[in-house]
């Protein structure tokens, strides 16, 4: 049996609330993909992925990185 049948056979016997909602998450959670391309590609990122700058440019991400490591029980 194909794993396209065994999908068929088990919404077969569903109710018809059950197949809305199915259908309803289906719906939601797959993105159409008009170009046949896979969905995470790197044009699809959203936030800071896609170019916006959320920090100043002379920001030191590091600055911090002691008294995290000791929150968090590193060395000192």
């Amino acid at each position: 049996m194909t794993l396209q049948e065994q999908v068929v056979q088990k919404v077969s016997g569903l109710s018809e609330d059950n197949l809305k909602f199915l259908l309803e998450m289906i719906e939601r959670f797959m993105k159409p993909d008009p170009m046949g391309k896979e969905m995470s590609k790197i044009s699809d990122r959203i936030g800071i992925a896609k170019g916006q700058d959320l920090y100043d440019d002379d920001y030191d991400f590091d600055e911090m990185n002691p008294e995290i490591a000791e929150m968090f029980g590193g060395i000192k």
